[in-house]
């Protein structure tokens, strides 16, 4: 397959990304629009997923879209159904579609587009927009290294088979061909995983149930997930609404669902109240000591000892008994003190059961001012609060991990539902929204349309208008359309604009009720911003020539007389208008010179008016927007000079009159 825009260096960068060839176009024909704009810029990828899609329905992306101004319209349709999407990938695929004359690609669309209007109806009011902008495409990052934990083999053997894993690079790993240096390994770290035999078992160290990473190191594992725990978690929530909605079923996804919930679930209060313990352990105790010391000093200082004739001889006798005996007279008053320091230090530090004999560790029971705390005993408890801890949770990681190690495709497979939804429902929510109602598409040539309103509008009014004959309706194909400055003739010409694209990209249109034939071309040619120059006027004339084309097109123009003298473009304009009508194809242009073109027209063509009714008080336009067939509307200066022929008298209103009679 040739890819458009794609030279060898692009290439050669999709195949690295994809593996090989096939791959990368196998990517094109799926639409992969996020993986190709990894590699390409958003134009290049859109543009080649347009292409293979094209390509599956013979026709050109390109080729509808004659014209700069017929491909600006397209751009702000895109960007307004874009508005509607709130992932990335919804608003991508929305690139993608594009208007043609294939039945087949427009049956498509429609069909899509019918059921995404019912999914929208389905999912209103139950706000899944909120879940939806919170889904994005899964990360992939190096798992962070485990550093509390470590892994141990007893044999070379062992330890080079999981090195070759890469183990090493998550997790410490160790050789311990000793008890000895087991042991002194689990003196480093919360908890080692023993891997391998012949090595007698230790309370210090956990012999490995099994191999997988799950076990090992199941951070490895759950590191994917909680990377991305914020789009997994808003998904699992959209697809239970979903599900509420009779949207999707997700049959056989509750284990999955329930695995999810379970990642984020942070309640496991022991594991918190181990963790609050360990952190808040050491400052608990210095601040009960240092409330003791202060308690012990004052009591101290209002105590006296007074030795009788026995404690004398006994003093004298042992030389150094001195100590001996003021211990044994304040051993009362240190033990309550001591007695209240741990009891502080208990309730601060919510301790349980035999938590509490730490405390007896770390509070020393030999009488000594200032109190003295071991800090070996403190180290040691916090230690075995944060084994405790680790072991808790290691536990509880090692299930999870095992129950997700599985299941990443499931992940991925479920965010891709969700984005799906997300184009889906952005199509079926710009229905609604718009109130935009499917077109009939007929086998003639032909436009008619009831009721349409102008998407670029604020507060549009309702216009209808018909080409090639309807119910009632004139049947010509081509047509002049006059009126008033700021009538809106040219928001008209948007506004057939907007409906044949959207039309034949097999979307709904903004109108009550619409007929049309499919055409294969769209020329939309805009106003000319003054008269050209000899160069630009025959630039323009190439342009204009390939009307001549015999495909069945859509010409609209906008005020072509303004290229050149008012003589010449009046002859232009009827030229082309014959030719149109020849070929059978349909037309409306825009011009001033509506009398001097039907003059110069060798076949039928319709004049069609904006209709004034007239100025408001404030010199202001009241006009009707629907075109009046077979009418030449008035000028802005012919209904200027009718109002002040009402509004004047005597001679003034004479001169009034005169001039106004030379548009009549």
């Amino acid at each position: 397959m040739d890819l458009p825009g794609v030279g060898p260096r692009l290439r050669e960068r999709l195949r690295e990304h994809y593996g090989d060839e096939e791959k990368a176009l196998k990517a094109v024909r799926d639409g992969d629009l996020l993986g190709l704009c990894s590699t390409l810029s958003e134009r290049q990828a859109l543009q080649l997923v347009q292409y293979a899609r094209a390509l599956k329905f013979r026709v050109s992306p390109d080729e509808f879209l004659a014209t700069d101004e017929a491909v600006r319209i397209y751009s702000l349709l895109i960007s307004r159904l874009a508005g509607f999407a709130h992932t990335e990938y919804a608003r991508l695929k929305i690139g993608t579609l594009f208007p043609s004359s294939s039945q087949e690609l427009i049956e498509e669309n429609r069909l899509a587009a019918s059921r995404s209007l019912e999914v929208a109806r389905r999912m209103e009011g139950l706000g899944i927009e909120e879940q939806l902008r919170s889904i994005r495409p899964l990360r992939e990052r190096s798992s962070s290294r485990v550093r509390e934990r470590a892994v141990a083999a007893s044999s070379a053997e062992d330890f080079q088979r999981l090195k070759s894993r890469g183990l090493d690079k998550l997790i410490d790993l160790h050789l311990a061909e000793s008890p000895q240096e087991l042991l002194a390994l689990a003196r480093s770290y919360s908890v080692v995983s023993l891997v391998g035999e012949g090595m007698v078992d230790a309370e210090e160290v956990e012999r490995a149930e099994s191999l997988e990473d799950w076990y090992l190191v199941p951070e490895a594992v759950l590191g994917f997930y909680r990377e991305n725990m914020e789009t997994l978690a808003a998904a699992v929530e959209a697809a239970l609404k979903l599900r509420a909605a009779g949207v999707e079923d997700f049959e056989d996804w509750e284990d999955f669902f329930d695995l999810i919930s379970r990642l984020s679930d942070k309640s496991d209060l022991e594991a918190e109240r181990l963790s609050r313990l360990a952190a808040r352990l050491e400052r608990s105790v210095d601040q009960a000591a240092s409330a003791a010391n202060e308690e012990l000093k004052r009591r101290i200082e209002q105590s006296s000892l007074t030795l009788d004739g026995t404690d004398l001889l006994q003093v004298m006798s042992r030389g150094d008994g001195i100590r001996e005996l003021f211990e044994i007279r304040m051993k009362g008053i240190y033990q309550e003190v001591l007695k209240e320091a741990k009891e502080r230090a208990r309730e601060e530090l919510d301790l349980k059961g035999a938590e509490e004999v730490w405390l007896d560790e770390i509070f020393s029971s030999a009488v000594s001012y200032p109190l003295e705390l071991d800090r070996g005993a403190l180290r040691s408890f916090e230690q075995e609060l944060r084994s405790r801890q680790e072991e808790r949770g290691l536990k509880a990681k090692r299930e999870l991990a095992r129950g997700l190690a599985e299941e990443r495709n499931r992940a991925e497979t479920l965010v891709h539902i969700l984005m799906e939804f997300d184009y889906s429902y952005a199509l079926g929510s710009f229905t609604l929204k718009e109130g935009l109602s499917f077109p009939e598409i007929a086998s003639e040539t032909g436009l008619c349309f009831q009721g349409a309103r102008n998407l670029s509008l604020e507060q549009p009014e309702k216009v209808s208008y018909c080409l090639g004959g309807g119910p009632g309706e004139p049947p010509e194909m081509v047509a002049l359309l006059s009126g008033v400055n700021s009538g809106g003739k040219t928001t008209l010409l948007d506004l057939i604009s907007q409906i044949v694209i959207l039309a034949q990209m097999g979307l709904p249109v903004p109108a009550d009720s619409c007929r049309m034939g499919l055409f294969e071309q769209l020329y939309y040619f805009s106003k000319s911003r003054g008269t050209l120059s000899a160069g630009a006027f025959e630039t323009a004339m190439r342009k204009f020539a390939v009307v001549e084309n015999e495909k069945r097109k859509l010409v609209l123009a906008d005020e072509l007389e303004s290229i050149t003298e008012p003589g010449a473009s009046a002859r232009i304009i009827a030229c082309m208008l014959d030719e149109l009508n020849r070929r059978g194809s349909a037309a409306v242009f825009v011009s001033h010179l509506a009398e001097d073109v039907r003059r110069f027209s060798e076949t039928p063509v319709r004049v069609d008016g904006i209709e004034a009714e007239g100025l408001d008080e404030n010199n202001c336009l009241v006009v009707c927007r629907s075109p009046r067939y077979n009418y030449l509307a008035k000028s802005t200066p012919e209904l200027i000079l009718d109002r002040l022929v009402r509004t004047t008298k005597g001679q003034e209103k004479e001169f009034y009159s005169r001039l106004l009679g030379k548009f009549r």
